[in-house]
């Protein structure tokens, strides 16, 4: 589908852009772009898998998941660090690796989409973005939202971890129900995707030009 190809050119931007500006990037900001280039590699490897292996990508989804999730909880281990002890995001990253684990070995099958931990991570981040906008908003020390990097970053996440977790909560019962609400559900995740990717890229590009007036 169209919006399939949109979609993933998006990610592919992003990554350019990223490497485009990586030297200007603060340390948070090269978290993000990690997560950026293992979401490239997992693409590039997905297409790859399905072409020569098998159109199951559970397997990938399990390793997938709590990869994407450490690096992004590390990205606002480092955001929050003032706002939320880092001890408690540590915590909150360590027990979802170890549930991450249990679901592959005892509670969803190696070749099942890994829903649980997908939804619960997205719950977790989506809280996490929540936190950092209030952290802005209480310290009220960003002049002007829009030419800050990280607003546009956090806002990037805040629309993924919602929209992620609606899609994973309904991923499972929309291929029990019927497969045009799959393929619907499918294509409201690729919306999703394209427009954190692009707002990711924004952010990205907001870095050069933040520096470019200091």
């Amino acid at each position: 589908m169209f919006i399939f190809k949109i979609s993933t050119l998006t990610n592919i931007i992003a990554f350019i852009i990223g490497c485009i500006y990586f030297k200007y990037f603060s340390k948070e900001i090269k978290i993000v772009f990690y997560f950026v280039t293992f979401g490239v590699a997992t693409e590039i490897f997905t297409l790859f898998y399905k072409h020569f292996w098998m159109q199951n990508t559970g397997p990938i989804g399990h390793f997938y998941f709590p990869v994407s999730f450490f690096i992004m909880g590390m990205f606002f281990l480092m955001t929050l660090k003032d706002f939320i002890k880092p001890v408690y995001i540590l915590s909150l990253i360590i027990s979802f690796e170890v549930l991450s684990l249990i679901n592959v070995l005892f509670i969803q099958d190696l070749y099942e989409f890994p829903s649980l931990t997908g939804s619960l991570g997205a719950m977790i981040l989506f809280l996490f973005s929540v936190a950092f906008f209030t952290k802005v908003m209480t310290e009220a020390k960003i002049l002007k939202l829009s030419e800050e990097p990280l607003i546009w970053i956090n806002s990037a996440a805040l629309i993924y971890y919602t929209g992620n977790f609606i899609f994973y909560a309904l991923l499972n019962y929309a291929n029990t129900y019927s497969r045009e609400f799959a393929v619907l559900t499918v294509k409201f995740f690729s919306y999703v995707n394209l427009l954190f990717y692009l707002l990711i890229a924004i952010g990205f590009w907001k870095v050069k030009k933040e520096k470019q007036y200091k």
